[in-house]
């Protein structure tokens, strides 16, 4: 069963990633001339790989803050370990992407060289701020309906 605090993050998880996700990849993305149901899955499976990585770094700064509970709430401390962990796994994630060759950047993608490989700066500040945003916006409050 997923408590009330995940489902809050990852609704705001999904929100987030997911508009991210399809407006960078028009243009940052070499996936043009991708048939229709490869793009189709890779673009949905890059939104649940998302969520997944927000959940493991709310999870990861929550034990490393001494958190005993999953809340959405962080303190500064919470955020501050947040972003540097976030930081950290935006860049080895990508970098990684990139050098398993799952994925090729436009002309118009900044990029970092990192270890000989070209490693994005979009998914690097996506990595980075939306799990703090999806946390900030879950601790808001915000009720989630049931349909």
């Amino acid at each position: 069963m997923i408590s009330e605090p995940a489902k809050k993050v990852i609704f705001w998880a999904f929100i987030l990633n997911t508009v991210w996700e399809f407006v960078q990849c028009g243009f940052l993305y070499g996936m043009w001339d991708w048939p229709f149901l490869k793009a189709t899955v890779w673009m949905w499976g890059a939104v649940l790989g998302d969520i997944i990585i927000v959940l493991g770094l709310w999870r990861a700064t929550s034990m490393l803050t001494s958190s005993v509970h999953l809340e959405p709430r962080l303190g500064r401390k919470g955020y501050i370990v947040l972003f540097g962990l976030s930081f950290a796994a935006s860049i080895f994630l990508e970098w990684a992407a990139i050098f398993l060759s799952l994925w090729e950047y436009t002309s118009a993608m900044p990029v970092l060289t990192i270890f000989s490989y070209e490693v994005g700066l979009s998914p690097i500040f996506q990595i980075t701020v939306l799990p703090a945003l999806s946390i900030f916006l879950a601790s808001k409050g915000t009720k989630i309906s049931r349909v």
